[in-house]
């Protein structure tokens, strides 16, 4: 079960992301699938777009066993599998490595991403704007921590376009 294309593909993923992150600290505090979704409702959400976002949320929900053999070495790079870029795309995995190597985001949250990203049923993530309120998204469901930095670097082109 995963949420459909077009939740990731409008600009109302990037709001709905707002609204989780400005009124609860993570998904635990997140509350039930009903409650959420009368709650989002009521904010003025679509109703396709509160399902959407439900079956995201629930997904989440389902926590991931990554394990890290050992840490990687300074000179160590991360070569994706042909799944990985078609599903994510090479744009999208380049933006990963490089909020790695800038100490934004460690191997493990950049794996976490990846396989998240691997669950949904999109052949591709589509705009670079979607892709990343899918990134903060995932962080912020696996209580990983999101800093000011890491958020308006991401979010600063989507808010240009976005009306919050």
């Amino acid at each position: 079960m995963g949420a459909p294309l077009s939740f990731f593909m409008e600009c109302s993923v990037v709001d709905i992301f707002f609204y989780l992150f400005e009124n609860y600290g993570g998904i635990a505090q997140c509350p039930d699938a009903l409650t959420l979704a009368r709650r989002l409702a009521n904010e003025g959400f679509e109703e396709q777009e509160v399902r959407s976002a439900i079956l995201w949320v629930e997904q989440l929900r389902t926590p991931l066993n990554i394990v890290q053999v050992a840490g990687m070495a300074a000179f160590s790079q991360r070569i994706y599998h042909v799944s990985e870029r078609s599903q994510i795309g090479d744009a999208n995995l380049a933006m990963l490595d490089s909020l790695v190597h800038a100490g934004s985001i460690d191997e493990k949250q950049r794996e976490i991403i990846i396989e998240r990203c691997l669950m949904l049923p999109i052949q591709a993530m589509g705009q670079p704007e979607s892709f990343k309120a899918l990134l903060l998204t995932i962080l912020w469901a696996d209580n990983q921590e999101i800093n000011d930095v890491l958020l308006h670097g991401l979010m600063d082109e989507v808010e240009g376009e976005t009306q919050h």
